[in-house]
């Protein structure tokens, strides 16, 4: 099997290098002395193994972790009188809304996982889960059951799809839960989007652009790099 570029965050800067060099490709004219061909982009990107890298494999199981502890904070929340800070849900079923917001984040959190882990045990030919108790105790069981069988989900057809998800709804959960991080702006431009909406979340490795149809990620040396040279304190490289 050909290797393949990991899908996570770690290969944004090669992602975006290959883009870069395949329109430069299709705005080449051989026959104009004024141009030159386009050389491929000289960055090498993380494998996968064989969607995620070990790195980014490793950060799903930490994220997916704490799904469970942000969703002991939202109960916290789920008293009908007040609700979680606002934000918009990562997936969901339209329906009427029950008085606490948080109450309905936390019981789709747990539709979610129960949903992968229904279909993970569908790919596998194993029976449905019996589960019974509380919400909390359904989220718990759920959480460590997914982590388990983490390394056969991530080396199935669903790997990049389960991870994605995962990653997502934990972003919007920390939010929701105010699990002790702020959202900071950075005064950057993007460098995909050109606007300013990058943020960094305390404690997360990544920048990222806010903007729905960009979704740009740089790790933090990147992002001060390009700080750097836009300062004019750091001279580009060639």
């Amino acid at each position: 099997m050909a290797e393949t570029a990991c899908v996570g965050v770690c290969n944004s800067r090669y992602r975006e290098a290959r883009e870069a060099y395949e329109q430069a490709v299709k705005a080449y004219d051989p026959l104009d002395p004024d141009q030159s061909r386009p050389q491929p982009p000289d960055i090498t990107p993380y494998p996968g193994a064989p969607v995620w890298c070990g790195r980014c494999a490793s950060l799903i199981r930490h994220r997916l972790g704490e799904l469970d502890d942000l969703a002991a904070i939202l109960q916290a929340y789920a008293d009908g009188h007040r609700d979680a800070p606002d934000g918009q849900r990562v997936s969901g079923t339209q329906g009427t809304m029950s008085p606490s917001q948080a109450g309905d984040d936390a019981d789709e959190l747990s539709r979610m996982l129960g949903g992968w882990e229904q279909a993970y045990r569908e790919m596998r030919g194993w029976p449905s889960p019996r589960r019974s108790g509380d919400l909390a105790s359904w989220v718990t069981s759920c959480c460590a059951w997914l982590i388990t069988h983490l390394d056969g989900i991530l080396a199935c057809d669903v790997a990049r799809d389960f991870g994605e998800e995962i990653l997502g709804w934990h972003r919007e959960f920390t939010g929701k839960a105010k699990a002790g991080v702020r959202k900071l702006r950075k005064p950057m431009r993007c460098p995909g989007c050109q606007l300013l909406m990058l943020a960094w979340v305390e404690g997360d490795e990544y920048v990222r652009c806010s903007n729905p149809s960009c979704g740009r990620s740089l790790s933090l040396p990147e992002y001060e790099a390009l700080v750097e040279i836009r300062a004019g304190t750091r001279e580009e490289a060639a």
